[in-house]
């Protein structure tokens, strides 16, 4: 975003002219003037600028002078060289030494209007590029969506018919079934698809380090804030913002996302200007946030602005027809990257595999297949390569089997119509299909439940 403009010419009428020609093209820019090259660089160690428009012939230090200055105080400050005289040999050394352009005086409104919009442009691009390049490797996936079974299929026909809209999207799952990768699907398959996708982990910062990430900073907001920064949101704006474990954020935190999600609009941290951002919002929680807002730990206002549209995605324990097939992608993607043929997998290993209960899900089974094909030999991955856990792992956890033994039928088909119910966020509709009955038997039972006094909180769809 371009905020900042400092103007340097020796000619009194010529710096005005500009200063008014650049508040004609945009009221939302700052112009500060500086009637020499000396004067620019005192003001420059002292505010924070976007660009710096300086006059190339001036007494004392000269616009060439003053570009290399900026260049070596900030390399993100872009320059524009202006000259009442077309120069061919000193437009050239600008552009050399970094200048952004080079202009001829006179200047007209049309002139800075092309300027300034080729400007915004470059400081959106610059700004986005430092962004990935810091996200550069933390994101693992390939953007594919790999699955066959019935509850994958589903879960991409909603995202597909979803992501037409620019409504918000809570994505619900235990961690590691793929939240992220999907939230990049959503994105691919909107109209924002040309523009930025942003990721922000909730869970990873502080408070305050989060608040700073989110809306960004003024120079001089806190100590260490040496420089104005653009926050996530800035970053984001005409495309899609993913805020990744929403649930971990503070109570603060979440009044203000509340607002910027109602409003469009924030204001960075230690700044007074107000900052409208057009974001289409992805959020994605491993807890149940209804359960959340229930134990008061979590806004009930934000999780309704949220919950727009909720999308529950699978434990790998119920996509058995998958894991055979996420096995062999996992091990061709990481037999290619060692440059090593690709090991078979012993049927032997697939039925293991099906008896396990993934609690860390497709994550986990993907770092397991990464460390098999590292540590393969012969080419053959059988139960001897498979860790012991593994090797004595069953498809029901000890929490299950407890459920299984002692009590009669109704107190098991109670249970697991509530476990279900809980594992899908509380929908109903998906809890019956998992279960394969009717959505008016699960509203029936749950009614039986209440008058028997025996109902657990379980969130409504």
């Amino acid at each position: 975003m371009l905020e900042r403009i400092l103007i340097a010419d020796d000619n009194a009428m010529d710096r005005q002219l500009l200063a008014e020609l650049l508040g004609s093209a945009d009221d939302n820019i700052e112009v500060l003037t500086a009637s020499d090259g000396v004067g620019a660089c005192t003001l420059l160690e002292k505010e924070g600028f976007d660009v710096v428009m300086t006059d190339l012939k001036m007494p004392g230090c000269d616009g060439l002078e003053v570009l290399k200055k900026v260049k070596s105080f900030d390399p993100a400050i872009e320059v524009v060289l202006i000259s009442g005289y077309e120069d061919v040999s000193s437009a050239v050394e600008a552009m050399k030494s970094g200048a952004f352009d080079y202009l001829v005086k006179p200047l007209e409104l049309d002139h800075v209007l092309v300027l300034l919009e080729k400007l915004r442009e470059r400081l959106r691009l610059l700004n986005e590029n430092k962004y990935l390049h810091a996200e550069l490797g933390a994101y693992s996936g390939n953007g594919n969506i790999v699955g066959q079974s019935r509850v994958m299929e589903e879960l991409c026909r909603q995202v597909r018919h979803v992501a037409g809209s620019d409504a918000t999207v809570l994505l619900q799952g235990e961690s590691g079934t793929g939240k992220e990768l999907i939230s990049h699907l959503l994105h691919r398959c909107s109209r924002r698809r040309d523009k930025a996708f942003i990721r922000v982990n909730c869970a990873a910062l502080s408070e305050s380090i989060l608040e700073s990430e989110l809306f960004g900073h003024e120079k001089g907001a806190f100590t260490g804030a040496v420089s104005s920064r653009h926050g996530r949101f800035e970053l984001a704006d005409g495309g899609t913002l993913l805020l990744d474990e929403i649930s971990e954020t503070s109570e603060k935190l979440q009044a203000e996302l509340l607002r910027v999600i109602e409003e469009k609009e924030f204001e960075r941290v230690g700044g007074s200007k107000t900052i409208s951002v057009d974001v289409r919002i992805i959020a994605t929680t491993n807890k149940d946030l209804a359960v959340e807002v229930s134990e008061k730990k979590f806004r009930e206002d934000l999780f309704y602005r949220l919950n727009v549209v909720p999308l529950y995605l699978p434990p790998l324990r119920d996509r058995q027809g998958d894991i055979e097939l996420l096995s062999k992608f996992f091990v061709e993607k990481f037999s290619e990257r060692l440059g090593k043929p690709a090991p078979e997998i012993d049927e032997r290993v697939y039925s293991k595999f099906r008896s396990y209960p993934w609690p860390g899900n497709v994550r986990e089974l993907e770092n397991l297949m990464q460390r098999l094909v590292i540590m393969d030999v012969d080419g053959v991955l059988d139960p001897a390569d498979l860790p012991p856990h593994l090797l004595e792992g069953s498809a029901l956890t000890r929490k299950d089997e407890g459920m299984l033994w002692g009590g009669t039928l109704e107190d098991m088909e109670r249970r697991l119509i509530l476990q279900t119910l809980k594992r899908t966020g509380g929908n109903r509709r998906e809890t019956a299909r998992r279960l394969g009955i009717s959505t008016r038997t699960i509203r029936n039972k749950l009614k039986a439940y209440e008058e028997a006094g025996r109902e657990e909180k379980v969130a409504s769809p």
